[in-house]
């Protein structure tokens, strides 16, 4: 008759047995320590997920106070690199096809004057998101 309950003394068995094998296989031990603690160091050091002066046109179809506010605080964020202000929505387009910027704002027309009535008008953003 076998048992089906959980033995926390067999656990504690394995686990032993685990590690003498372990310790008998140095490379083995090398791998399973070396690995997870050269990852460590990627992830935390070597790989930036903090993305900055990331390459942007603006489109703007409004000239209120309000785009203008809202396109200087895109510049002053440090996460936006404006180097690109087409006149329309498709050239922007075309900038974002060629890969010369990976983003596109556009502000509407209406977009000051809607801010002001406190609606909460729309900003397209079109991403190019093949570099992750």
């Amino acid at each position: 008759m076998t048992s089906s309950r959980f033995s926390l003394a067999r656990v504690l068995a394995i686990f032993i047995k685990e590690v003498q094998q372990m310790l008998r296989d140095r490379p083995t031990f090398a791998m399973a320590v070396g690995v997870p603690i050269l990852q460590l160091l990627l992830f935390g050091y070597a790989i930036n997920t903090d993305p900055k002066g990331l390459p942007t046109a603006v489109v703007t179809q409004d000239r209120g106070p309000m785009a203008r506010s809202l396109v200087a605080a895109l510049a002053q964020s440090g996460y936006f690199r404006v180097q690109a202000r087409p006149a329309s929505e498709r050239e922007g387009d075309a900038l974002v096809e060629d890969g010369e910027v990976q983003f596109l704002i556009v502000i509407p027309p209406d977009f000051s004057r809607r801010v002001i009535r406190g609606e909460q008008p729309a900003v397209l953003v079109s991403v190019d998101a093949t570099d992750p």
